[in-house]
């Protein structure tokens, strides 16, 4: 049953280098009269061998053809195009992938298929990152082989949109795809409905068997959850994983073009934005897809030798010989162990700059730091419920920049000392040093 909403899907051949690209751009500048000619013809000839152009265009099938039939459309959070009319269609087909993916293929996979075996042997890495080459296959390969070769694919219905190889896409876990989450959602909402219904990759390249049959080669990103290993604690919210994963999809199940930015842990400006969704983490299934070496090694900081949660803050010392990043968990941590030894003597105060340190001195304060960073639980540390430190901004100094200022609330009456009624909280002021160079940062 066809969509009375048709989809028309236009292919531009892959080009090997510029010069290329430059003939294909100027053959495909055809005259209207040419245009509607060849149109014509393809309609007539749906299941032709597909037309040796710089465009075929073609149509999809209803959503009706799909499980329970047809819902109305809804684009991800990540959509910011015109929105799609409760009338419209999705245009999809319920045939699964002809194709079968094998990757990785090692030597000893390789010789267990068989010489006899339909079978196409390829290597290819995502993006410009040559360390995650991979050898894999594909069944039925002679099929495979045959298929034309696209650059890009562009769609249009009740709006444009074009697809390119190198791009990062959507792709619908289910058909149809549920409602999508209304406008004003939150953006924990939006999130958890593009986990649940939405996978992420970036497109390969196009593949076309006739005008109705479109393929996809792509990379996979993982959400942290669907790690063999697991979410860690240093991932973020909203961060994914690039893998070296290759599949084959059809170019219907594409929903749209995916924000990913790449977050390099090298820069220490302080000013890279991220973007609706960031990667900067690797999964390479060559090491094994449970081996926990898989995962690419990150930048460690702090004294804790922890990693960067793009959720939790960190704090650069200044001082050029030091230039350390301090998470805020650790120096809250040690900033209430030192409170805690004041508490207990019932002589928690403000806190002044220390000046003057000795070697000795600098010893058991870097000491007491290394003890207060192992207290990882709540268990591990007997002030929790009596005090609490936090650090807040006070005054912006520029975009981004702020000073910061420690304090420690007190929340029980210290050492021997009794209140008559109610106890009201204490806010002394504390010192927010580094944690290696013990120099000031607030």
């Amino acid at each position: 049953m066809a969509s009375s909403t048709e989809w028309e899907e236009y292919l531009s051949p892959a080009t090997h280098n510029e010069s290329e690209s430059e003939e294909e751009d100027e053959s495909s500048k055809s005259t209207p009269e040419t245009e509607e000619t060849r149109n014509s013809e393809q309609e007539q000839t749906k299941k032709q061998e597909i037309v040796k152009s710089d465009q075929v265009i073609g149509r999809k099938r209803s959503a009706s053809e799909m499980e329970d039939g047809p819902r109305p459309g809804a684009a991800p959070s990540g959509y910011q195009g015109a929105s799609r009319t409760p009338d419209v269609q999705y245009t999809v087909e319920s045939e699964p992938c002809e194709f079968t993916v094998i990757c990785p293929v090692t030597p000893k996979r390789w010789r267990t298929l068989g010489e006899d075996a339909d079978v196409s042997l390829f290597q290819d890495f995502p993006l410009r990152l040559s360390q995650l080459s991979i050898d894999f296959a594909l069944i039925p390969g002679s099929k495979w082989d045959q298929l034309t070769r696209f650059k890009n694919a562009r769609f249009k219905e009740t709006h444009e949109v074009t697809y390119t190889a190198g791009q990062f896409v959507y792709v619908n876990r289910h058909m149809p795809p549920p409602p999508a989450p209304p406008e004003n959602a939150s953006s924990a909402e939006k999130l958890k409905y593009d986990k649940e219904n939405l996978w992420v990759g970036v497109v390969s390249e196009f593949k076309a068997l006739d005008r109705e049959t479109v393929y996809v080669r792509l990379f996979w990103l993982y959400w942290p959850e669907e790690l063999p290993m697991g979410r860690q604690p240093y991932h973020g919210r909203k961060e994914l994983v690039m893998s070296n994963q290759v599949d084959i999809i059809e170019a219907q199940a594409l929903t749209w073009g995916a924000e990913v930015s790449y977050w390099d842990e090298s820069d220490d400006s302080n000013k890279t934005e991220l973007g609706e969704r960031y990667w900067r983490q690797t999964y390479d299934i060559n090491k094994g897809r449970t081996n926990p070496r898989a995962l690419s090694k990150l930048r460690k900081f702090c004294v804790c030798g922890g990693y960067d949660n793009p959720e939790r803050d960190m704090y650069q010392c200044r001082e050029a010989d030091c230039l350390m990043w301090n998470h805020e968990d650790c120096l809250i941590t040690v900033m209430e162990q030192r409170a805690w030894e004041q508490f207990k003597k019932g002589t928690l105060t403000h806190e002044t700059p220390v000046s003057g340190e000795n070697e000795a001195s600098r010893k058991n304060r870097s000491k007491m730091i290394r003890q207060a960073i192992k207290r990882k639980s709540k268990a591990e540390k007997p002030w929790v419920g009596k005090l609490e430190g936090k650090i807040s901004p006070v005054k912006k100094l520029g975009e981004d920049e702020y000073i910061h200022s420690a304090t420690l609330w007190q929340l029980v009456p210290q050492g021997k000392h009794k209140t008559k009624g109610p106890f009201e909280p204490v806010v002394w002021k504390m010192q927010m040093d580094c944690l290696r160079c013990h120099k000031p940062l607030n």
